[in-house]
């Protein structure tokens, strides 16, 4: 009973050699090298673009860690500024730094935005 269940879900030799029988009936000797090669160079393929979806994901992941250290390092800017002018800080700098868009919005709006950014960098 072991001996004739090689593969797991019962998928012996004498069930592989029966598959090729039909396939080679349904397509014919002459297509089978054919459709081998077709799957090989899909499976390439397959590979190709799953090493490229990895290598995407890390950039994308590297520029989001590059963006959490540079929050905190846009905050310590804006106090040392305000401290050495003496003056309050410009939340429209500090907000394009951030990476918001400034455009149109009051004060407060800047306000919420980079606190909402800033407390959603703190939760990560």
């Amino acid at each position: 009973m072991i001996g004739g269940m090689l593969f797991i879900g019962g998928i012996g030799p004498v069930e592989i050699g029966i598959i090729v029988l039909i396939i080679i009936l349904l397509f014919g000797a002459a297509k089978v090298p054919q459709l081998a090669r077709s799957f090989g160079q899909a499976m390439g393929e397959f590979k190709k673009a799953k090493r490229e979806a990895e290598l995407d994901y890390k950039k994308f992941e590297e520029s989001v860690a590059g963006s959490e250290e540079e929050i905190p390092k846009a905050k310590g800017k804006a106090k040392a500024k305000a401290k050495t002018k003496g003056e309050e800080v410009n939340i429209k700098d500090v907000a394009a730094y951030m990476g918001i868009d400034t455009e149109g919005k009051t004060e407060e709006e800047l306000k919420e935005e980079v606190q909402e950014k800033l407390e959603a960098s703190k939760s990560d």
